[in-house]
């Protein structure tokens, strides 16, 4: 399965670098790659334009699966995502600020105020929703928290935005979800936080296994949920609100990715974290590549391609198992 997810993500890879508006072939993509020419007008397009935005939709829907396949095992939730829970209201919310208080726009400057409004977002839903709780989280207790912080920060973003029409321009742009104005630098300014994101996440998955069972069993087994639960909390509050940061609220990837990849780990938080991190790549590159050729003549975002997507394969799942189970 993941190999065979591995090829999808890797031609997703590839039809970036080369179908657009402009088409490149295969070999000017290899070429343009390997042997960069500054005069050859196709090798421009693909170093100059499509590198760091293929980059960028592969490292964002990798976080966002991972996240999702976080969220879901950490909480035992299988409605669990960014989206629902609010991290990423609180992550645009953390973004409404720096462009109307501090008249931020590019990704890397926005970056602090995002993870500021995600780790706030992700302490009230976790506390509120009982995720301290000895006896666990309440699965539905957190998803109607989610949906409750997710109205206030939308009406506290649009309230900030209203007070400033540069700024509603700025958002209103931003807010769709995209990758097609990712810059080199930008990215690589935000590229350590991606890091280490990754490497809380590779922890977390490790420690997440025996909460299957049941928090107090994986207690008598000797695990320490309250520092599972910390360190879960932290890889999705990076991961998520950096990729906010770059790419703007990114719909359904964490929802609908484990999802399609849990039936083929039999359980293992550490494969299903993996296989959701190469899906979600895949995902976002195939949303990001569709968005260049629904309408002609211009771009659609991939956040609003990807919502399509995702909405489509959640009611899929639905019809098929009837219920989704963890």
């Amino acid at each position: 399965m993941n190999r065979s997810m591995g090829v999808v993500a890797l031609c997703a890879a590839v039809a970036s670098l080369g179908l657009g508006v402009r088409d490149v072939p295969l070999g000017e993509v290899v070429d343009a790659l390997l042997n960069f020419d500054a005069s050859n007008a196709d090798h421009m397009v693909v170093r100059e334009l499509r590198v760091a935005r293929a980059v960028a939709a592969l490292i964002g829907g990798a976080a966002l699966g991972v996240a999702g396949a976080l969220m879901q095992t950490m909480t035992r939730n299988p409605l669990a995502d960014p989206g629902i829970l609010g991290i990423n209201s609180g992550a645009a919310f953390g973004v409404a600020v720096g462009i109307w208080a501090l008249q931020l726009t590019a990704p890397g400057a926005l970056v602090i105020p995002a993870l500021a409004g995600a780790t706030v977002s992700a302490v009230l839903v976790l506390l509120l929703g009982g995720g301290m709780r000895r006896d666990g989280p309440d699965p539905i207790r957190m998803v109607l928290v989610g949906a409750g912080l997710s109205a206030l920060f939308l009406s506290l973003t649009w309230g900030l935005l209203i007070l400033s029409r540069q700024s509603l321009d700025i958002y209103r742009y931003w807010v769709l979800g995209g990758f097609n104005q990712i810059d080199p630098q930008s990215l690589w300014a935000v590229s350590p936080l991606f890091v280490l994101g990754f490497i809380a996440a590779a922890i977390a998955s490790f420690l997440l296994n025996p909460l299957a069972v049941g928090d107090d069993t994986a207690r008598a087994l000797g695990v320490r949920v309250g520092l599972t639960r910390l360190v879960s909390l932290i890889a999705v509050v990076l991961l998520c609100g950096t990729t906010v940061s770059v790419a703007g609220p990114i719909a359904f990837v964490g929802l609908v990715v484990p999802h399609l990849v849990r039936p083929f780990v039999h359980g293992d938080t550490r494969r299903l974290a993996f296989g959701s991190a190469v899906l979600g790549a895949a995902l976002a590159m195939i949303a990001d590549v569709a968005g260049r050729f629904i309408l002609p003549g211009q771009e659609v975002e991939a956040g609003a391609v990807m919502a399509l997507i995702g909405g489509a394969a959640l009611v899929l799942l639905v019809q098929r198992r009837r219920e989704v189970r963890l």
